[in-house]
């Protein structure tokens, strides 16, 4: 039995406390909030041992064997770093770190300590996106020669917590994140940015992002926003045929479209968009994996690398 302890009594935390509850070899052991009263809340709402108001305080816990960290995205670092220093199992929600010199620090300390770490790129484990994946690896688009992404959507200033604060902020690290998850598994050359178009909003978060890049020979297209609708959509183009995946962050379907047919397949969640990630990390600590073979280490540090070769490009104050 996996005993799960969550950092961060979020939104994000309710959604996987909720998932988690599905599984049978898998518990909710405890939760952690900085207030002791939003912890106990989330306690109610979700059954688990233990409530602590302090981080370092579950992570003392030695009966927890893995951590999901759900803080804000500046705090992923030194949480992971914490987890990993007392020999805690870790997943992380994505973005998992806000750059690729800090997604190398984590990559570098779960190696020392042989320890398990993946970013919650929930996306892939979902039975739609496997199937993709499937199909692209069996060339059944032939080769892969363009990837276009766009994930748009309108999040107004009020309420809108951390996502237009400076440095954490942005609509990259929040949603791009999906995009650039996607593009770096259908791509394996180093990227080159040919053309950008970016809103910004008072110069210090970027609100759109339209990124027209070349990963050795496929074309790629990462558009994201927090101030405009768009068709939320992945494309595969192959020399044979294209994929189209309707909302690929959370995905349920996909059309294939070769050169004689054009099908659309529908393929439901196993419980939720959470389940398959979740699954999948129980079994791989319970083989005693340090690593996904799905969401590499690598795979975390090109997705960084990807948005950093982005971001670097946009003139933040």
């Amino acid at each position: 039995m996996i005993k799960w302890g969550i950092i961060g009594a979020g939104n994000i935390a309710h959604r996987f406390a909720d998932s988690l509850e599905n599984l049978n070899d898998a518990t909710l052991y405890a939760v952690a909030n900085r207030t002791i009263e939003k912890a106990e809340k989330f306690r109610a709402n979700h059954p688990s041992e233990k409530a602590y108001g302090s981080y370092d305080d579950l992570l003392a816990d030695e009966n927890i064997d893995a951590v999901y960290i759900a803080v804000p995205h500046k705090f992923h670092l030194e949480w992971v770093k914490k987890a990993l220093e007392v020999g805690k199992a870790v997943l992380c929600e994505k973005p998992a770190t806000l750059s690729l010199d800090e997604m190398k620090q984590i990559s570098e300390l779960a190696q020392e300590k042989k320890l398990f770490f993946m970013e919650a790129m929930k996306s892939r484990f979902t039975p739609a996106y496997r199937e993709v994946k499937n199909l692209v690896e069996a060339g059944e688009i032939g080769n892969v020669i363009g990837v276009y992404t766009s994930l748009c959507r309108v999040f107004p200033l009020d309420n809108s917590g951390y996502f237009y604060e400076p440095v954490q902020g942005g609509c990259l690290l929040d949603m791009g994140v999906y995009n650039a998850a996607l593009i770096e598994d259908f791509t394996k050359e180093p990227f080159e940015l040919d053309e950008l178009e970016y809103e910004m909003h008072e110069d210090t978060v970027e609100v759109y992002v339209n990124a027209k890049l070349t990963s050795g020979d496929v074309e790629v297209i990462l558009e994201s926003a927090f101030d405009r609708e768009t068709e939320t959509k992945a494309v595969i183009r192959g020399t044979k045929g294209l994929i189209i995946i309707p909302d690929f962050h959370r995905p349920t379907n996909y059309i294939l479209q070769t050169q004689d047919s054009m099908k659309s397949v529908e393929v439901p969640y196993k419980v939720d968009d959470f389940y398959g990630e979740i699954r999948h990390v129980v079994d791989c600590l319970a083989n005693d994996f340090t690593e996904s073979p799905i969401m590499t280490l690598e795979n975390s540090e090109n997705v960084a690398r990807l948005l950093d070769v982005i971001k670097a490009e946009i003139p933040y104050v």
